[in-house]
């Protein structure tokens, strides 16, 4: 690791922190691990200070961190917290991909310490971000891959790019010679756990695991009701207890007539309540504006799916009402510590009805998938046309379809395709600025008629992987220029999938989906059993800590740590 500024991380906690006065809980251990240049798999409960533990190695080193975090705001609001720490941010979450590859092209990798956050989708799809990071990977001080648990192939909060991270670092660094690794996460089950281990070679030594995963601050109850109806006048009930107060509500459906995101918020709205659902059919620029306006106040109520669980930073919140039983025990636990992140007094309350289990169960059972259905995406997604170059544009083939996604990962690590390259997809989003970049899109364009770059390769019989990094060169020279936003292309070929590998694709599939069910039927026993959610969880993750005006520890705020 670079060490510049002879600086250790205590000593870039004291001066970039400086009220941060002592490090918490396990942060120091694994301070201590990047610092040395291990890899290392961090489980904290949530508002903890996760985020410490990537922010003090990189000032201390003078050099850049790539984060991986799921949610744009939270990359967002990381940033603004560490450039007035002082560092140099670029957080491209949202961005434009044009502006994206802009503020790429100007980022300073060697002027001290800088962040760098991207999404994972970004990350595994920008072919000019994957080229920068192979040029000044020697800067690179880590790589922090936030709310890991993504990385969990099926499950509750999958997200299908995380599982080919491994691939982009061993392109951009060599398979060898990767940076250190933190992934950090609030709980894992021993099998996310075990998934993760193995997909970034780590070992069971390289866990640092809270020994107090539990906050004290959260009131936490289970409560039976005989069907829905009831159910449903308590949770109208306890909104109108805690009218004003900022309030989760997850109902884990979309588009149920009745009790789906959307139904349910209009109901409260009709109640009198300040409220907006919250799911994945929404567009970016909806669920920005409901996370803004929860964040500022002016929505009090949220009613969600599982997509408002990640990286939700938000002190204020009040209390966590699961109107749907979770998945599991660790997805409840994962959505619960949304509550009461400032350290004051929070509540979570669980309404539970036989149905509950039922739909959940009928959920949990919809991601089982038949060979033959495997092999329908198969034919829909990577086996189109006669060319043997192909392409697709992940963002825009899989919106709103994770387990399309999942599955064209899980075609490619069999080997059934082989990207060769990431890059633009059209001619037209690029102009000349220099003689060699006039030269080459001249050369490609006069091999296609209509300005797909795929398709000159194919013509002059070119190299796909040389040609998108000359690209690059000549766009990161100056030579070529960026008048449209580019999409994100990737370049691959296929071979024939045999029905052997269609059905060892599937049986991982139903082997994770039983493997969700019986931890939903664990969870279902104890909330029947009428036990405390407190017991279980501490029986399940451990000791307790308190969290009392943790903000006065920390010179931005504790909850952003």
């Amino acid at each position: 690791m670079n060490r510049p500024f002879g600086l250790t991380p205590d000593g870039a906690r004291t001066k970039f922190f400086p009220l941060i006065k002592s490090f918490r809980d396990c942060q120091k251990e694994a301070v201590d691990r990047m610092w040395q240049g291990e890899s290392a798999l961090v489980l904290m409960p949530t508002g903890m200070g996760k985020s410490l533990i990537y922010q003090l190695p990189v000032f201390a080193s003078g050099g850049i961190g790539i984060i991986i975090s799921p949610l744009i705001a939270l990359m967002q609001q990381q940033a603004a917290l560490l450039e007035k720490a002082g560092a140099t941010v670029l957080s491209l979450g949202g961005a434009d991909a044009a502006d994206a590859q802009r503020a790429l092209r100007d980022f300073p990798w060697s002027a001290g310490a800088g962040f760098l956050f991207v999404s994972p989708e970004r990350a595994e799809t920008d072919g000019y971000l994957e080229y920068l990071l192979r040029r000044n990977r020697e800067h690179v001080t880590l790589v922090a891959i936030d709310e890991a648990h993504c990385i969990s192939q099926w499950g509750h909060d999958f997200r299908p790019p995380y599982k080919n991270l491994p691939g982009l670092l061993d392109r951009c660094f060599g398979r060898d010679t990767w940076p250190p690794v933190l992934c950090l996460s609030a709980t894992l089950d021993k099998g996310s756990q075990n998934e993760i281990l193995s997909d970034f070679r780590l070992r069971g030594t390289s866990v640092v695991r809270s020994a107090n995963m539990l906050r004290t601050n959260l009131d936490l109850s289970f409560r039976v009701y005989n069907d829905g109806n009831e159910k449903l006048a308590a949770l109208e009930q306890l909104l109108s207890e805690h009218r004003g107060e900022k309030v989760i509500v997850y109902a884990h459906r979309k588009r149920s007539k009745s009790q789906g995101t959307r139904a349910l918020s209009e109901r409260l709205r009709a109640l009198g309540h300040s409220c907006a659902p919250f799911d994945a059919d929404l567009t970016m620029e909806q669920k920005d504006a409901t996370l803004a306006s929860f964040t500022s106040g002016e929505v009090r109520v949220v009613v969600a799916t599982g997509a408002f669980g990640m990286g939700v930073d938000i002190p204020d919140v009040r209390g966590v009402v699961h109107f749907l039983l979770p998945e599991s025990l660790e997805q409840y636990y994962q959505e619960v510590g949304r509550a009461g992140r400032d350290g004051a007094s929070a509540f979570g309350v669980l309404l539970y009805t036989a149905v509950n289990s039922k739909v959940r169960r009928d959920m949990i059972e919809d991601g089982r998938r038949t060979p033959e259905q495997v092999k329908e995406v198969w034919d829909e997604v990577c086996n189109v046309g006669r060319a043997a170059l192909k392409t697709i544009s992940p963002w825009t083939e899989f919106q709103g379809r994770d387990d399309e996604y999942a599955l064209f990962y899980a075609f490619e690590r069999i080997g059934a395709i082989q990207v060769l390259a990431r890059g633009p997809g059209r001619l037209k989003c690029l102009e000349p600025r220099g003689p060699e970049g006039a030269a080459l899109l001249q050369h490609l364009t006069a091999a296609t008629r209509i300005g797909n770059i795929a398709a000159a390769i194919r013509q002059l019989g070119l190299d796909p992987k040389e040609t998108i990094e000359r690209i690059f060169d000549l766009y990161h020279r100056g030579e070529l220029v960026l008048v449209q936003s580019p999409d994100k292309t990737l370049l691959f070929r296929t071979r024939d999938i045999t029905g052997d590998e269609l059905d060892a694709i599937t049986q991982q599939i139903d082997s994770r989906v039983d493997e969700k069910a019986n931890r939903f039927e664990k969870f279902v026993q104890v909330i029947e059993a009428g036990a405390s959610p407190d017991s279980v969880l501490k029986a399940e993750f451990g000791g307790v800590e308190s969290v009392a005006n943790p903000a006065g520890r920390s010179g931005l705020s504790a909850t952003n740590l």
